[in-house]
């Protein structure tokens, strides 16, 4: 009988933020990694594993000396390079394209400086795992992947050793170690050698992984741990003690694998959750502000990307905001589990990546515009204002067609003419073709001077070109109410008789009730009360509770049922109507501004939480099912009632008829479903970094969410194109005011479209060694798509991407025009092969 091996992989968690700052994480890496390597000097046989670019980078930076003494042992075998990643991320809340990110980030770094990438995954605390993420780490192009949570206890699994399918069949080689954690206590390597020898004889493999070490803030393996692993040795000839990296575990564990028979590893299809549900929604204060920073970035990236394709300058280097936006993703600070100060910290470095993604933005549309023909009509006399021009951006790579505001100063001055009746100000707007549209005007974002116009705002129907521009016009002209005026709605969007009403739904309320009814065709679109808001008993400390404690995998115990407070009619119509609604409890209140456009078939939400809370959660009700699509990192997965549960951007729960009914948001990431009703988490009121139950309520300690959170959701049935809605929700086309001037480019284009609609592109962006432009796209509908691209007015015919995968294309200018070459995510070219 062979012997069994257990490769023991020396490692030290280390996390960058956590009950400390960042510069006390970084630094402490260091002197982890400065401790090892001495230790490594006085023992030939120990062997350790570090992952994560970021920590590298700043070894580098800071102590070159213990840098080249790292590359000397990596060169040697002695020191594995694990993960891949920039850090060890969340993997549950990041888009799919942050995350895929984390290992272009990473690989680079790891090639460039030690000639090679990463061939394992590892992600030593992560609070479970995406039932997508084997598509990102195919896509990343890794073969291996390690991870500790969640523990076996929360999620049982045949052997430690297992393929892990994704939504597109992509399989990756997965271990999860036999005994519980990543690390070791001081003492405890004996017990833990002992515990994986038990349960090694269950397992049926030879090849077995021991991870330990000190962790948590560093540490690693000790002289005693050493020791320990020396004398259990002696007592146990019959296994083989392997100072190991986490690569060459793996390859030998492939191995074995190649050895037994085609069944011998089962197969995992779907999540690795759950752990840790309170992170789902934890600091609110900190995810917000996360989201809007990373759908900034992507808008502003695609847009740089493909203005500096036409126009033939350089893109913006976004690398300080895409490092911002990865930094924050790592799984002690999106999650919400770090201290105060640290907590204001990434917020701050969360402001700098959203500023820097804007002026990339700014800096790109104005460069379009200043080559596009912007011209206005003259002035109608000698002394009255002309005309102000917009450029309207779709960042989408699909043609847009909704609605806009546009909001400028009509001159330089208020226009006394109109004072006492501002109502009254001529006003008109042209689209491209200098033909006039429709609008509504609504109120200003300012109420200053309310009696004189001067600044004036419309809503406006447009169609926008697919990552394209179009030029507007909005003037004050007194000939404007002479003209005639364009066509008001077929389908106008309404309030009659208490309620707001357009083609497809009706919306109403009424003071003292618990919600909002909803129809939609003139039947119920949602259930009971309609949307509601109440409180649910939450006592549970950062992470939640234990998985265990059926009240903290439930939060179900209702607090308080919100009732509405105030209601006021905001517009009237004919293309927005909407209605201010206040749902108030004793100490906290919700402020809901919902809108109907004309003949859309979506429900517009904007909220605005004023929270001050003790031991609870606010959730919004929607009782419309309990069992749901939700989209994940790298796909979606559907569920039924499994207590809180993260999600993505979106949620598909099936009907009657095929409509069913969808919720998109561009914040939330906590939901559950129970008895018919779907639930999502706004904000909990835990403490900073607090472990297990909070068994007093001690008014000194604060609450990690108190103050006003904002956000946005859409309703539309669950038939809609929700990935779509999403992306057009976190992206809205973007409207700037331009100068007036003549220009080569048309009023209106497209500089790049992709097709068909079941592609949802995760990327464009220029390629890290300048050589030409990363596209990424992934399949969303299950079925086999043949992509095709139109770039600056080129049609390419792209690889098939089978069924919900993920890829890269390098994209290059060539004598005859663009051509593509496929490439995996961290832009190395490749041949199309099967992940197995």
């Amino acid at each position: 009988m062979e012997k069994l091996a257990f490769h023991l992989i020396g490692n030290a968690h280390i996390d960058p933020v956590w009950l400390w700052d960042w510069r006390e994480g970084l630094n402490e890496g260091l002197i982890t990694c400065r401790t090892l390597l001495d230790l490594m000097d006085e023992d030939p046989q120990l062997t350790f594993n570090r992952g994560e670019a970021l920590l590298y980078e700043h070894i580098e930076k800071t102590d070159p000396e213990a840098f080249a003494r790292i590359k000397a042992y990596v060169q040697r075998g002695r020191w594995g390079l694990i993960g891949g990643t920039y850090l060890q991320s969340d993997e549950n809340l990041p888009d799919t394209e942050t995350l895929l990110r984390q290992y272009v980030r990473g690989q680079r770094y790891f090639t460039s400086r030690f000639g090679r990438p990463v061939e394992a995954g590892w992600s030593a605390d992560c609070f479970g795992h995406s039932a997508g993420f084997p598509e990102i780490l195919a896509a990343a192009g890794l073969r291996f992947f390690s991870c500790t949570r969640p523990f076996k206890e929360q999620l049982p699994l045949a052997r430690p050793a297992f393929w892990w399918v994704g939504p597109g069949a992509s399989r990756i080689l997965t271990y999860r170690p036999l005994a519980t954690w990543y690390c070791t206590e001081r003492g405890e390597l004996p017990a833990r050698l002992d515990q994986t020898l038990a349960a090694s004889a269950q397992s049926g493999l030879r090849t077995v992984a021991v991870f330990y070490g000190l962790g948590n803030h560093g540490g690693g393996p000790t002289r005693r741990h050493l020791a320990d692993i020396r004398a259990w040795g002696e007592r146990h000839p019959e296994v083989s003690l392997v100072h190991s990296t986490l690569e060459r575990f793996f390859r030998e564990l492939e191995e074995e694998v190649r050895s037994r028979p085609a069944d011998f590893l089962p197969v995992h299809q779907g999540e690795l959750n759950f752990a840790e549900r309170g992170c789902y929604s934890t600091m609110a204060r900190l995810k917000f502000p996360y989201r809007r920073t990373r759908a900034q970035l992507a808008r502003a990236e695609a847009t740089d990307a493909v203005i500096a394709a036409r126009l033939g300058r350089p893109p913006a280097d976004l690398s300080r905001a895409w490092d911002a936006v990865l930094f924050n993703s790592f799984h002690d600070i999106l999650p919400g589990t770090c201290i105060e100060r640290a907590c204001d910290e990434q917020i701050a470095h969360l402001g700098e990546a959203f500023r820097l993604s804007q002026e990339a933005e700014f800096h790109a549309l104005n460069g379009l515009a200043a080559s596009v023909d912007t011209r206005v009509r003259p002035a109608e006399q000698p002394d009255l204002p002309t005309g102000l021009p917009f450029l309207v951006w779709n960042p989408h790579p699909h043609e847009f067609e909704g609605f806009v505001e546009l909001e400028g100063s009509l001159d330089y001055r208020p226009i006394w003419k109109y004072e006492h009746h501002p109502e009254d100000l001529p006003v008109s707007i042209l689209d491209a073709g200098n033909h006039p549209l429709p609008f509504q005007m609504v109120a200003t974002e300012h109420t200053s001077m309310t009696t004189v116009p001067w600044r004036k705002r419309a809503v406006v129907p447009v169609r926008l070109p697919p990552l394209g521009w179009s030029v507007l016009e909005m003037a004050y002209r007194e000939d404007a109410g002479a003209a005639p005026r364009p066509c008001a709605p077929r389908k106008p969007a309404l309030y009659v008789e208490g309620a707001l009403e357009n083609s497809l739904y009706k919306i109403e309320t009424q003071m003292g009730a618990p919600g909002l009814r909803i129809w939609r065709k003139g039947l119920p679109f949602l259930g009971g009360a309609g949307l509601g808001a109440a409180l649910f008993d939450d006592p549970y400390g950062s992470w939640g509770g234990a998985e265990n404690d059926p009240g903290a995998i439930d939060i179900s115990s209702l607090k308080e049922t919100w009732r509405v407070a105030a209601l006021h009619v905001l517009e009237k119509g004919p293309w927005r109507t909407s209605l201010w609604v206040r749902m108030a409890g004793q100490r906290s209140r919700l402020d809901l501004t919902v809108r109907l456009y004309s003949d859309t078939d979506a429900v517009e939400v904007l909220a605005r939480v004023f929270w001050d809370e003790r031991l609870a959660r606010l959730k919004l009700s929607f009782p419309v099912g309990d069992r749901a699509e939700f989209e994940v990192p790298g796909g979606s997965v559907v569920r039924g009632p499994c207590g809180e549960v993260p999600g993505g951007r979106w949620i598909r729960v099936p009907g009657s008829g095929g409509d069913g009914f969808g919720f998109v948001s561009d914040t939330l990431h906590n939901f559950d479903t129970k008895d018919g009703v779907l639930r999502a988490t706004v904000a909990r009121s835990s403490r900073f970094a607090h472990t297990a139950r909070i068994l007093e309520d001690h008014p000194w300690q604060p609450a990690a969410d108190s103050g006003e959170l904002r956000f946005r959701f859409l309703l539309a049935p669950g038939g809609a194109d929700l990935p779509r809605l999403a992306q057009q929700l976190e992206q809205p086309p973007v409207v700037l005011t331009v100068p007036a001037k003549p220009g080569k480019m048309p009023r209106a284009g497209s500089l790049m479209r992709v097709e068909p609609d079941n592609l949802r592109l995760l990327a464009f962006k220029p390629a890290l060694d300048g050589r030409g432009w990363i596209l990424r796209l992934q399949e969303m509908a299950g079925k086999p798509a043949q992509p095709r691209l139109t770039l600056l007015d080129q049609a390419l015919t792209l690889d098939t991407i089978p069924p919900r995968r993920i890829l890269s294309w390098r994209i290059q200018a060539q004598a005859q025009g663009y051509q593509a070459r496929i490439c995996d995510a961290t832009e190395k070219d490749l041949v199309v092969r099967e992940n197995s």
